[in-house]
């Protein structure tokens, strides 16, 4: 009798508390995407007015890095503070070029689904401004991607509509995956360069950008 009692009890608790929830599944499960904070070390990068831009990438991709992560990709970083992975004794262009392959293992060793390189622009004057988007032309998931990032990053308020370019940069050249380089603004132009420091700014481009990367795997 008790334990009939206890069954009806018990089924009754289950058709109150309803169906078990299903574990969410994460759009990005199963994605690994490398993220590449540009320069580092003794390489600043470009430089005005006393900042460096080796800094703004970083900060960037840190926070790119936990957008991506709670959408459930494997993110990897090429660093993860103020470095870069040339060896003692190389310098200027060797120096370069080693650091620059070395991302490139890391990223094809990770087995990556999507390589992204942050930077920032500058230029001699002082009245270009907005995010530009740049992916290797024989890529079509390149493309692909670059153009969802670039339409993502026009909808930050006050930025400057730009349109997806082509660059035949060693990284998006040689890269085994698709690859992007996103240039988050330019530090040449006071106001951007301002906006660029500014941690809630610094958000607006990582959720930006995270949604971009988003919109174009999950059609992939």
């Amino acid at each position: 009798m008790k334990k009939t009692l206890f069954l009806l009890l018990y089924g009754l608790l289950l058709i109150l508390a309803g169906p078990t929830e299903v574990e969410a599944v994460l759009p990005l499960e199963g994605k690994v995407i490398v993220v590449d904070p540009g320069h580092g070390g003794y390489d600043p990068g470009a430089v005005r007015a006393g900042v460096e831009e080796k800094n703004i990438n970083l900060q960037i991709s840190l926070k790119l890095k936990g957008y991506l992560e709670e959408k459930g990709a494997r993110v990897f970083m090429t660093r993860n503070g103020d470095y870069n992975l040339a060896v003692v004794g190389l310098h200027k262009k060797e120096a370069h070029r080693y650091d620059l392959r070395k991302r490139l293992d890391m990223a094809k060793q990770s087995g990556a689904s999507l390589l992204i390189s942050i930077h920032a622009n500058c230029t001699y004057g002082v009245s270009q401004q907005g995010a530009e988007v740049f992916y290797y032309q024989p890529s079509e998931k390149g493309r692909l991607i670059a153009d969802s990032i670039q339409s993502e990053l026009r909808s930050v308020p006050g930025m400057r509509k730009r349109i997806i370019k082509t660059s035949n940069c060693y990284i998006l050249r040689n890269a085994s995956m698709p690859a992007v380089l996103v240039e988050v603004g330019y530090l040449s132009s006071p106001g951007e360069r301002k906006n660029l420091l500014r941690g809630e700014y610094q958000e607006l481009i990582s959720q930006s950008i995270s949604s971009g990367i988003l919109k174009a795997l999950s059609v992939q």
